[in-house]
């Protein structure tokens, strides 16, 4: 039997807003209850959660997040007494602003999204 572990994980982007004048900073802290491989289950976070967070940027600012600007990081996994794993990836999001050393925070509304990517049907041509 394997063992259930908790990843967390943390995207970020910086950018320079100059309409504002400040430095603009989004972040998303995903958090997932999986088992298996703690290497598989961290590659497929990042193969999954990146994208998202591209997205997520773009819907608000209208400004595309490249992957080299795009920070992520891991913290160390710890084994919980859950016998299941999660279906649901957990996401708290902040963005901060900042003009030298003094930086302000503005927590976000948190979300979900699925582990596993839903796959879409394809319409069948009727002859």
């Amino acid at each position: 039997m394997t063992v259930v572990r908790i990843y967390r994980m943390t995207i970020s982007s910086t950018w320079y807003d100059h309409e504002a004048q400040k430095v603009q900073e989004y972040e998303m802290h995903y958090k997932v209850a999986r088992r298996g491989t703690i290497r598989s289950t961290r590659r497929y976070l990042a193969k999954r959660c990146v994208p998202h967070f591209q997205q997520n940027v773009y819907r608000l600012y209208k400004r595309w997040p490249r992957k080299r600007k795009v920070r992520g990081a891991f913290e160390r996994e710890q084994p919980i007494l859950l016998t299941k794993s999660e279906r649901m990836i957990h996401i708290e999001v902040r963005r901060m602003e900042g003009k030298g050393k003094r930086w302000k925070a503005y927590p976000l509304p948190s979300r979900v999204l699925t582990y596993v990517k839903k796959k879409r049907k394809r319409k069948r041509k009727s002859r």
